[in-house]
């Protein structure tokens, strides 16, 4: 019994000493490789800077002022002055619209100028033939000339306002800055109204005239071509009757004498019209002169 506690004892003694080693190895080696692998911290240090700034000189804090503030104005005033380039330039391109609209209107003045003054010319021959008897073929044939003309042909001038009318609907009318330039564009505009006021009443008496000059004549050769050749023209009309005995005038000398009645009523106020298209002429070719040299357009 004595022996196996022995040897149980040897046997403990040898198993420690012989794990001991091991251990002992194994210690020592995991000792060495945390070593190994640790670095050595180190330390930061965090030096804060040092915000008790000097105080600045007041110099200093108006120079900073002065250069927002000329920065500030300088980009201020360069936005001004694109801005009244700009300005400018659809100003300057609105007047050359519109100038080109007042030369239309006075190339279409001339025109109608002239046929009106064709138009009274004919109407005062056939004043002067109310005494005439137009059974004679001559006396006839200027009759009908004449009337042909006189209350056929309705010449009207129509102005071209769009450029003004785009002035006014853009609102750019108020980029005009000088004052006698509006008030000459607009005293233009006044002087077209007078023009339409006139031909309302010229065209109500012309349409009166044609209504009796219809019961008077008949009216069927103006379709006629061998009766008669008729072509139109400002300066003069061409009228040619080829059969003037088949033109029929109504013996009714109070139908006729009512025509030439007509047409002394007609030339007043159709000679007023021709003074005012006249006076509108003179005018529009002022104002063209007078817009191109303020403008410099050529």
């Amino acid at each position: 019994m004595a022996d196996n506690t022995d040897e149980a004892h040897v046997d403990n003694s040898t198993n420690t000493k012989s794990e001991s080693p091991l251990a002992e190895n194994t210690t020592t080696g995991d000792t060495e490789n945390i070593s190994q692998t640790q670095e050595p911290e180190i330390m930061e240090v965090h030096h804060h800077p040092d915000l008790h700034h000097k105080p600045k000189k007041w110099k200093e804090y108006f120079f900073e002022f002065l250069m927002i503030f000329l920065a500030v104005t300088m980009g201020f005033l360069a936005e001004s002055y694109r801005e009244h380039i700009v300005a400018k330039e659809i100003e300057k391109k609105n007047i050359e619209t519109l100038v080109a609209c007042l030369a239309s209107d006075t190339t279409q003045l001339e025109n109608v100028i002239k046929a009106n003054i064709k138009v009274v010319g004919h109407l005062d021959s056939l004043v002067q033939l109310r005494n005439a008897d137009l059974s004679v073929t001559e006396n006839k044939r200027n009759f009908l000339r004449h009337s042909v003309v006189g209350f056929s042909e309705d010449w009207y001038f129509t102005t071209n306002d769009a450029a003004l009318l785009q002035l006014k609907s853009s609102g750019a009318l108020r980029l005009i800055h000088k004052q006698n330039i509006v008030d000459s564009i607009f005293k233009y505009e006044v002087k077209n109204k007078l023009l339409v006021g006139q031909q309302a009443d010229l065209y109500f008496l012309f349409k009166e005239s044609f209504f009796d000059y219809k019961k008077a004549v008949g009216l069927f050769f103006y379709r006629d071509t061998s009766v008669m050749k008729y072509s139109l023209g400002y300066d003069n009309s061409d009228v040619e009757f080829k059969d003037i005995d088949a033109v029929l005038i109504s013996t009714d000398r109070e139908k006729v004498n009512l025509l030439f009645g007509n047409a002394a009523l007609m030339t007043a106020p159709q000679a007023a019209y021709i003074n005012l298209m006249q006076d509108q002429l003179s005018y529009g070719k002022s104002l063209i002169a007078f817009l191109k040299e303020e403008y410099h357009l050529e």
